[in-house]
């Protein structure tokens, strides 16, 4: 359809001007000092695990975990950037398209207004073949527009689009499951409603599942759309491309992407219809589950013995937090969601390793990756005590946690070759002075499931 067709969110993302510049020296400058000032005062990383004297009866409970925790942290680390390095996404697909297959995308929103119309026409915009690509877009229960924009949106191709409109708000999984039982096609696709695609990312998201039969969700990637609208979504835009381009490149090449993104993730269907009822009505610890659905379908699929992969060449932008305490939110929700999901792999890995022992390295990671929550439980509690102590310690630890992010900046610099890697640095500082809070809290209130951002 010509309309559909005209429009494309395929600008590229805005760049920092002068102001910006001189935003990022400063962070760079400050880090420096920050690290040099660290090794000038004696206050240098290698000191923490000689500073009996200053801890006293606190060394034994800080410095031996402490030591535990890095060299898990330093070992994994090594493991994951050799993975990383190695990472290559599925090539393009060829030209022609008989070998592209039939897809759905469902669209849950919830009092998205205009938004969720400029997502739907993105997704018709689309570079795939009009007669394979079919679009269900779900209103769970919205209070304002949202149902009206997306009539607009459908009036657009109404043969291809279709909309269901639930009663009253259900949360987000019920919304997709309302989506899920419309689709006939053989791969469907998640897209959130504050998201908008370029034209060719729906294309290149279901590569992986044409190039391997063994391929059951395929990730895609995630950008901060909002990147430049002040520091904190400019800190979060390059936290972003480290958990897509770095963490889930690495864990593509065990063929096992432990969190494939509701935002923008392509499902072969088979993968998981006969899962979807449990999945909607999925309980923990004898709460209803309304967070993490992503992260719970996918471990259906990895339950399944099927591989989940990334695909770095299929973008999806979408709003970012810009306040704390909508960052704060929306971190506490992802860590009461991980530490539930990440039992409940651990309780199916070991008879998944039965019929799949390629998959001994995923469990291997999964395991490094859990021990560390108790770990920084522990060591946050411990830690703040011992800088009640010494407040001297706080420097200590900033100067470590900017140099851990070296890698980090590495690794953004690696993707993309801009200053803005610069905000690794200050990331690290900001996580380590405000939100080391967030996984505490979050252990003590699993069983609480709320959405908490919507």
């Amino acid at each position: 359809m010509p309309i559909a067709r005209a429009w494309s969110d395929s600008k590229p993302l805005d760049r920092p001007g002068l102001g910006g510049l001189a935003e990022r020296l400063i962070i760079l400058i400050g880090g420096a000092v920050l690290i040099a000032a660290s090794f000038l005062l004696d206050l240098g990383p290698s000191k923490l695990w000689y500073a009996r004297e200053w801890l006293g009866g606190l060394y034994p409970f800080l410095a031996w975990p402490a030591i535990v925790m890095g060299s898990v942290v330093m070992v994994s680390m090594v493991w994951r950037l050799a993975l990383w390095i190695l990472y290559k996404s599925t090539p393009a697909m060829p030209a022609s398209d008989p070998g592209l297959p039939s897809i759905t995308v469902v669209i849950p929103a919830y009092n998205e207004g205009p938004a969720v119309f400029d997502c739907i026409r993105s997704v018709l915009a689309s570079d795939y073949p009009t007669r394979m690509l079919r679009v269900i877009a779900v209103d769970d229960g919205s209070a304002d527009d949202t149902w009206r924009h997306m009539n607009r949106a459908a009036a657009m191709d109404p043969g291809r689009v279709e909309l269901v409109r639930l009663k009253k708000n259900m949360g987000k999984r019920r919304a997709l499951y309302a989506g899920f039982r419309l689709v006939g096609s053989q791969v469907v696709v998640t897209v959130d409603s504050d998201t908008v695609l370029p034209r060719e990312s729906l294309r290149a998201l279901v590569t992986p599942l044409v190039h391997s039969p063994r391929v059951g969700a395929v990730a895609g990637r995630i950008e901060a759309r909002n990147r430049d609208q002040n520091l904190l979504t400019r800190m979060l835009a390059v936290r972003y491309r480290i958990g897509f381009d770095f963490v889930r490149a690495y864990q593509s090449m065990l063929k096992s992407v432990f969190i494939c993104p509701g935002a923008f993730t392509a499902y072969r269907l088979e993968a998981i219809q006969a899962h979807l009822k449990d999945w909607r009505d999925h309980r923990f610890m004898g709460r209803r589950c309304h967070n993490g659905d992503d992260h719970h379908l996918t471990n259906i699929v990895l339950r399944g013995g099927w591989d989940t992969v990334y695909q770095s060449g299929a973008e999806a932008r979408t709003r970012v937090p810009h306040t704390f305490k909508g960052l704060s939110l929306m971190y506490l929700r992802w860590a009461r969601s991980n530490i539930r999901e990440s039992i409940v792999y651990l309780a199916f890995a070991p008879s998944l390793l039965a019929s799949r022992p390629s998959r001994i390295p995923a469990l291997v990671d999964a395991v490094a990756r859990f021990v560390q929550i108790p770990l920084r439980l522990y060591l946050v509690f411990v830690g703040w005590a011992a800088v009640a102590l010494h407040p001297a310690l706080v420097l200590r630890s900033l100067s470590i946690a900017v140099m851990f992010s070296l890698i980090h900046a590495a690794v953004f610099l690696r993707s993309e070759r801009s200053l803005d890697s610069v905000y690794t640095m200050l990331y690290s500082v900001f996580s380590l002075l405000t939100l080391q809070w967030i996984y505490p809290t979050a252990a003590v209130t699993i069983r609480q499931t709320r959405w908490l951002t919507r």
